[in-house]
């Protein structure tokens, strides 16, 4: 779990809206710096129909972005369609370079 200071609000969720958007197949990464650091994950029912494979989801991604969420960047991470299927380990051979700044898309 992510410690409480590095959680984001609401209302951080529309100020990230506007920071640089990278994506790969399954996920896609909104980064904006600014003082209101942290991370979370975005899984919509659209992705997952039951609750339990949503929150098993969210908890996996939550698990590969625990090193890369500071206070000065906010971080989202928004599932989509096929991430429900993938392995953890698949899951964080697709994350971590998204992570690292490798796959920019701008």
């Amino acid at each position: 779990m992510i410690p409480k200071k590095l959680r984001i609000s609401r209302d951080v969720f529309n100020k990230a809206e506007r920071g640089t958007r990278r994506e790969t197949p399954h996920f896609s990464l909104r980064v904006n710096s600014s003082r209101t650091g942290g991370c979370a994950a975005v899984v919509s029912k659209k992705v997952a129909k039951k609750s339990v494979d949503r929150h098993l989801l969210k908890r996996r991604i939550l698990s590969v972005m625990r090193p890369y969420c500071t206070e000065e960047e906010t971080r989202i991470v928004y599932a989509r369609g096929g991430a429900e299927k993938l392995s953890f380990k698949t899951l964080q051979e697709e994350l971590v370079p998204l992570l690292n700044n490798k796959n920019r898309v701008g």
